[in-house]
């Protein structure tokens, strides 16, 4: 069997994913995450780069250029692709993002666990990219357009008692104008 070789934003994507998960479930048992998961989790977050700089693009930058600069052709095995997400995730700690970057990603996935995600994170961007997230499974239900009909005697009146609030003479007019309108 042939390697599958992904890209960098997949790599990307699972090693954030790993991070992500660490940081989540601390915060599921009560506990507080290790320094740093936070802001990581919020500045690297794949899905939210916009004008206003919700995320941090320069993250995924710095991690491009290096995937890049290691894997001329942009592409390596899910096995490179572990090595190298965390050598970046060490490279990141610090300051900014504290020192259990790597701990906690290893404390999400090991190597056989990430390459094999790999194909599922590539399946979920693809569908990203092409707004269809559905399940192979999933059949999408036909919109059925609503038909208008005619208001009944009934709805008519009970939209004439409410405008009206009481004023036959009101009420009167409303009536009149309708049947104007009808003919």
């Amino acid at each position: 069997m042939i390697d599958e070789r992904w890209d960098a934003f997949v790599i990307y994507v699972n090693a954030y994913y790993a991070v992500q998960e660490a940081y989540d479930s601390a915060r599921r048992n009560w506990e507080k995450p290790a320094d740093g998961l936070a802001a990581f989790c919020r500045d690297g977050n794949p899905f939210l780069w916009d004008a206003r700089g919700s995320a941090e693009e320069e993250l995924y930058e710095g991690f491009s250029n290096g995937f890049r600069g290691r894997f001329e052709d942009g592409l390596c095995t899910g096995e490179e692709g572990y090595e190298f997400a965390r050598e970046w995730l060490a490279g990141l700690e610090g300051d900014a993002y504290g020192t259990a970057l790597v701990a906690s990603f290893d404390s999400i996935t090991n190597e056989r666990e990430f390459v094999k995600a790999c194909s599922p994170v590539a399946r979920q961007l693809h569908a990203r990219a092409s707004h269809v997230e559905l399940n192979p499974q999933d059949t999408p239900m036909p919109v059925q357009e609503p038909t208008p009909r005619q208001p009944s005697e009934a709805d008519i009146e009970a939209v004439i008692a409410l405008l009206a609030k009481g004023d036959e003479e009101y009420a009167a007019g409303l009536r009149a104008r309708l049947s104007e309108e009808g003919e």
